[in-house]
């Protein structure tokens, strides 16, 4: 494998992230292995798995295999079956809920509809104990202090509790406690990572982009409609805004996946892979040009530092 790969940032979009998978293989089929790798949510537990041991085929083996699993099952009752009866994203998902009174009975009143133990159970299935820093890859994990509002980046400490923490969907998976702070899901605060990565890393950026798309509407709309759809256009204008920069961004054909379709995992992995290949030559250009820009002296530091300010200014911060 070539040492000298992307610093591959992986965004969230639960059942959608299985492309990541896909990216892995792709990567190593071009003999490319990422130089790190920062996830958020469901990009976070594939990243961290992968960044331990650097296997795509064995990693989605194993995926596969907890997906058939009665542990993955305890993540897959009422909420996932009532949510998928029908296609949209998780807020949109929450809106029906609340509209038929679900959610206030399920999630309201209780603090998460998966329990604490059911979801470390099974993440740990595909994430090996130990410290965020020891990996193979180094790999950073994204998720939002609930409290203060700031980004945090997870860069040492329990790997399972990072990535726990990545991946807590609020009132779906329950938040953690982590040095002082209630973290919840990373995807909340910052859907693709890249500005955390280019604040640490120097070199080339790929970035996988598996966010929903937004469906035209036809017909009427009431308040909660039209909140919740201002919400997603906005979400997805500024990870538009985002993704420029990034070296690349690539974008699995995933996006009308729905979020709890964990079945999808043959078509997902299927759609990384062909990501890759299809913005290989674009993906070659681009890591050539950022190395040459590199070499002029000090730049690559002065980038990161700079990235660096303005993370911190936006209320970004190191763990």
């Amino acid at each position: 494998m070539a040492a000298d790969g992307p610093v591959l940032v992986l965004g969230g979009g639960a059942a959608r992230a299985l492309a990541h998978l896909g990216v892995f293989a792709g990567l190593e089929a071009h003999g490319v292995r990422p130089k790190a790798i920062v996830g958020t949510s469901m990009g976070a537990i594939l990243g961290a798995a992968y960044a331990v041991k650097p296997d795509a085929s064995a990693l989605i083996a194993a995926v596969a295999e907890l997906l058939q699993s009665e542990r993955f099952g305890e993540l897959r009752k009422a909420f996932l079956k009532e949510t998928k009866r029908r296609r949209g994203g998780l807020v949109y998902s929450v809106r029906n809920l609340v509209r038929r009174g679900v959610a206030y009975g399920s999630s309201t009143l209780q603090p998460t509809l998966v329990s604490a133990e059911a979801f470390a159970d099974s993440m740990g299935a595909l994430i090996p104990p130990g410290d965020l820093t020891d990996s193979e890859i180094p790999f950073r994990a994204v998720a939002l202090d609930i409290d203060s509002g700031e980004e945090i980046v997870m860069r040492r400490g329990d790997r399972r509790l990072a990535c726990r923490a990545s991946a807590a969907i609020p009132g779906v998976l329950p938040s953690v406690e982590r040095n002082g702070r209630t973290l919840i899901d990373g995807g909340w605060i910052d859907k693709v990572p890249i500005l955390p990565a280019r604040a640490e890393y120097s070199g080339p950026l790929l970035a996988v982009d598996i966010t929903e798309d937004i469906d035209k509407h036809d017909g009427p709309m009431d308040g909660l409609d039209m909140f919740v759809r201002a919400n997603a256009i906005r979400d997805a204008r500024l990870i538009d805004w985002v993704l420029r920069a990034a070296d690349l961004a690539i974008e699995p054909a995933v996006k009308d996946v729905h979020w709890a379709d964990f079945g999808a995992i043959e078509r997902c992995v299927k759609a990384g892979r062909e990501a890759v290949e299809h913005g290989w030559s674009a993906w070659e250009g681009a890591a050539r040009s950022r190395r040459l820009r590199d070499l002029w002296p000090g730049r690559a530091a002065r980038r990161r530092a700079n990235a660096r300010r303005t993370a911190e200014a936006l209320g970004i911060r190191w763990d």
